[in-house]
């Protein structure tokens, strides 16, 4: 039987949750803060900063689209859930039994960690739960504080994809391909990091600490 999908993941200092309506004001601020940052990766930043209701739409799509376990993008909040720190997603895109992760961070909190930090309990997750073969990141050429993340967290970086279409509907560029593979995961610093996932209801699915490489899935 497949493992319910994680709505909720805990790290030290980070909470990834499943995106909800009353989540749109916080994710106004966090990318209006951070448009010019975006702006060169994402091309929807362009159309920033817009009203809290447009962003109230977006957010009820996403979550409709983690409930059917299609795209799960998380929204990355302070322990106090007060503040969105960034968002990060596990995309469907990478083919059967594998996933493609990809990540922002606000402004406001570059240089902190964060995105090691989110991206690390995902992939524990994604690995650990959902027993993934295979995760995917891609990079736009040129960025390289997310191609940075992928190295510190063992991806091998296979090769440049030559002008390929944008998901966001963006021209098409040169991206950078990083992968790491479940056989290579336990290697990866993100295999030690402490986390906890729930599952929809908040019922614990999954524990572990920074000494185990391996950690208890619940259900």
């Amino acid at each position: 039987m497949a493992q319910p999908p994680a709505y909720v993941v805990r790290t030290e200092r980070l909470v990834l949750r499943c995106h909800t309506p009353e989540l749109a004001p916080l994710r106004q601020a966090a990318v209006a803060a951070s448009r010019d940052a975006l702006l060169p990766w994402f091309s929807w930043a362009k159309d920033e900063p817009r009203p809290v209701s447009e962003h109230l739409k977006l957010t009820r799509s996403l979550r409709g689209k983690f409930d059917l376990d299609q795209d799960r993008i998380y929204a990355v909040l302070d322990l106090n859930e007060k503040e969105l720190l960034g968002e990060v997603a596990l995309l469907t895109r990478a083919g059967e039994g594998a996933r493609e992760m990809g990540y922002w961070v606000s402004s406001l909190h570059a240089g902190k960690g964060v995105a090691t930090e989110m991206a690390s309990a995902l992939i524990r997750v994604a690995f650990e739960v959902d027993g993934l073969k295979r995760m995917d990141i891609q990079v736009g050429v040129g960025n390289d504080a997310s191609a940075s993340v992928a190295r510190k967290l063992g991806f091998t970086l296979e090769g440049t994809l030559r002008q390929r279409p944008r998901p966001d509907g963006g021209p098409p560029e040169d991206t950078w391909l990083f992968s790491l593979l479940a056989s290579e995961y336990p290697a990866s610093p993100a295999a030690r990091v402490p986390v906890k996932a729930h599952d929809i209801v908040g019922e614990l699915l999954f524990e572990a600490d920074a000494h185990r490489t391996s950690g208890s899935v619940l259900v």
